[in-house]
């Protein structure tokens, strides 16, 4: 069997593991279930003191100010070194609220925000070994295979490979005790949230403690992640600009994941230095391929990292990965959807606000024209001078002052989406109109 040649290299310089380091067949994640755990509480209640410390009756305004600051950037960097350090399910809570600018002071959304890209990968002999005991050995099932990962993430690591009959696949591999360590270890997570819900106010943590949880359980099973790759399969079959891996089921066993191999440019990289026409209708194809699944299919792509949406050239297409984060949307929540987006293509902004009171968002205030601001997620194509940039701010400013302090369950997803897609179009700045997708989705 011949390595594949790729760039590998050049991605992971500074991050690999060396081939040779003592015992990295049998690499694990690090720590015993009571360290990590010990790990998880000890930041958290390092992080909770400062700010216990810095609100201590007696301190001058300007004093409490400067403390809370420092107390945002010294949490932010414990949050992200833990983070590294244990992977798994911390490493997708940093992940997660990382694109949350409505909800996290700057200082944690800067450094959380490098959680996005690539975490240092795994040894290529772990992978060799978790292969082999689940599928069989790597030099009877595959001709070809790149030992240097194509993505690392929280949970996982990708690698591309060629399988006996030509054919290109990516063979996505769980880390190993990952299955044994992530359940209890979401569960201290949302216990750590719903207890810090009770001091920090505007924020509705508890839910977002509990959603997470649910994904976190979900993205470790590999037979749902398999599920959902077919389901978007069919739901997407007659979408020629979105392009869904096909599984290799007689490959997916345990925690190893075949799929095809698909070519593209991690999203954010490819929107940084792509010319404008071309930035803005690869952002039109990702839009509308996300009002599809929220306005027709009820099916949600649930984790809008970067490195899922791949952008290819020559045609344009928008190639999607990582199927362990999807999320059923209700008939009933899917059509009060249908209604929002309707009143945002009129900006009924009061419509909005009904509506989005009906499906169970509450601000702090309690009334539903607190609502409203955040109606500006539905005002598609302001006019008069309110860029969508300007939208984007106008909904952060009304968190801090009227915050969300209960949302819908099955609404935190959506909400990640919508948050990460607004700060892309206001970036991009594209030509195209949202109410125009909006409205012929609305009609199919």
């Amino acid at each position: 069997m011949t390595e594949l040649s790729v760039d590998s290299q050049e991605q992971v310089k500074g991050l690999s593991i060396p081939e040779d380091l003592a015992g990295a067949e049998n690499w694990v994640l690090p720590g015993s279930r009571t360290s990590r755990r010990l790990r998880i509480y000890g930041t958290a209640l390092k992080v909770g003191s400062r700010y216990a410390l810095a609100s201590l009756p007696g301190r001058s305004r300007v004093l409490r100010k400067t403390r809370i600051t420092s107390a945002h950037d010294l949490g932010a960097k414990d949050l992200y070194e833990t983070a590294i350090k244990l992977r798994a399910s911390f490493l997708k809570l940093g992940q997660f609220v990382s694109s949350r600018h409505d909800l996290l002071p700057p200082a944690y959304v800067d450094q959380l925000s490098k959680l996005q890209d690539r975490v240092p990968p795994a040894p290529a002999a772990m992978v060799r070994r978790t292969i082999a005991e689940d599928i069989g050995p790597i030099d009877e099932v595959f001709s070809q295979f790149d030992g240097h990962s194509a993505s690392a993430a929280s949970l996982a690591q990708v690698h591309r490979a060629i399988r006996k009959d030509g054919r290109e696949v990516a063979v996505k591999v769980q880390y190993p005790r990952v299955s044994q360590i992530v359940p209890r270890e979401a569960r201290d997570t949302r216990l750590i949230l719903k207890i810090a819900s009770r001091f920090v106010k505007g924020v509705d943590l508890a839910t977002i403690g509990k959603v997470l949880e649910e994904v976190v359980l979900s993205e470790i099973d590999y037979v749902q992640e398999a599920a959902n790759m077919v389901q978007f399969g069919e739901n997407f079959a007659n979408e020629t600009l979105v392009e869904v891996p096909k599984l290799h089921a007689d490959l997916s066993r345990g925690r190893v994941l075949v799929m095809d191999w698909i070519e593209g440019e991690n999203l954010a990289r490819a929107l940084a230095h792509a010319d404008h026409d071309f930035a803005s209708e690869a952002l039109r194809v990702l839009v509308d391929a996300f009002l599809k699944q929220i306005l027709i299919d009820g099916f949600l792509h649930a984790d809008p990292h970067p490195g899922n949406f791949l952008v290819q050239s020559d045609p344009l297409r928008i190639g999607m990965v990582d199927f362990g984060a999807c999320y059923k949307i209700s008939d009933r929540t899917r059509l009060a959807l249908r209604q929002l987006y309707r009143a945002g293509i009129e900006m009924d902004m009061t419509a909005i606000g009904d509506a989005l009171y009906e499906l169970g968002f509450r601000t702090e205030s309690g009334d539903i024209e607190g609502l409203v601001a955040f109606g500006s997620l539905f005002d598609f194509d302001a006019e008069d001078g309110a860029d969508r940039e300007e939208s984007f701010k106008r909904l952060v400013e009304a968190s801090k002052v009227n915050p969300l302090i209960k949302i819908p369950d099955d609404l935190i997803m959506l909400g990640r989406v919508l948050i990460v897609q607004t700060g892309l179009v206001a970036k991009v700045k594209p030509t195209w109109k949202m109410d125009d997708l909006v409205m012929a989705r609305l009609e199919e």
